[in-house]
């Protein structure tokens, strides 16, 4: 039996999860939290930033996926599975968030003066952007937080802690990591993320989430004016 495995196995639940977490949203974390006073030119969505990204997310997931299965975690656990129904509830829930979002971003322009441009000017495009690595960044990106601050958080403490802390503390990390959003983010990331959490509590479906999350990444990238005009 392998050492290393065997050691794996008995870590306590709480260990296992304060690993997951750090490793999967430590570091997206700390920069989400640095970029709020960086210049917004120094943030400019590129090719080569989407990237990046995409391979860190990739490489973490690998890696905690290797971990997890040894801890005894699938796929079918935090229910991942492409299903025509799950396609039809994403495409619903894409359709709602779209409309949440519009209604929030009104509210905010008129309530508090924090109108959609000014959520343009902190992420400036290159205007050189591939649509290609637009939509597989969207993907990767959309996958990962899904299988983690969904799948794995509201699974491992809906048991214990009960489905309404784990739809919490998955809300909580999601706008942890979009802080660098500023106000008009941090308003809209709490219902999106309360509302993904239900969701997922409700039909135990990670594919309506993923599928949502793409698509309204990809829709954002498209309302920033991000893709060339060519």
């Amino acid at each position: 039996m392998n050492p290393l495995h065997e050691r794996i196995r008995r870590l306590t639940p709480g260990v296992e999860f304060l690993i997951v977490i750090t490793w999967a949203f430590g570091l997206t974390i700390f920069t989400s939290i640095v970029a709020m006073g960086v210049d917004p030119a120094r943030a400019a969505y590129t090719n080569h930033s989407l990237i990046g990204g995409m391979v860190q997310a990739i490489a973490i997931g690998v890696v905690l996926g290797w971990f997890l299965k040894i801890r005894g975690w699938t796929l079918a656990k935090i229910g991942l599975g492409v299903t025509m129904r799950g396609t039809s509830w994403g495409l619903l829930l894409f359709v709602l968030c779209l409309a949440l979002l519009f209604a929030i971003r009104a509210v905010a322009q008129f309530s508090f003066g924090l109108g959609f441009g000014e959520f343009v000017e902190r992420f400036p495009a290159d205007g050189k952007l591939n649509m290609q690595v637009v939509f597989m960044s969207s993907v990767v990106s959309a996958t990962f937080e899904e299988l983690f601050v969904a799948g794995y958080v509201i699974t491992a403490l809906s048991a214990t802690r009960g489905p309404w802390t784990a739809i919490n503390v998955s809300t909580g990390l999601r706008v942890l990591y979009h802080l660098y959003q500023g106000p008009l983010g941090v308003l809209t990331i709490v219902p999106l993320g309360l509302l993904f959490g239900w969701l997922y509590v409700r039909t135990r479906q990670l594919w309506p989430l993923i599928l949502a999350y793409a698509l309204l990444d990809v829709a954002g990238l498209a309302l920033m004016g991000i893709f060339p005009d060519s």
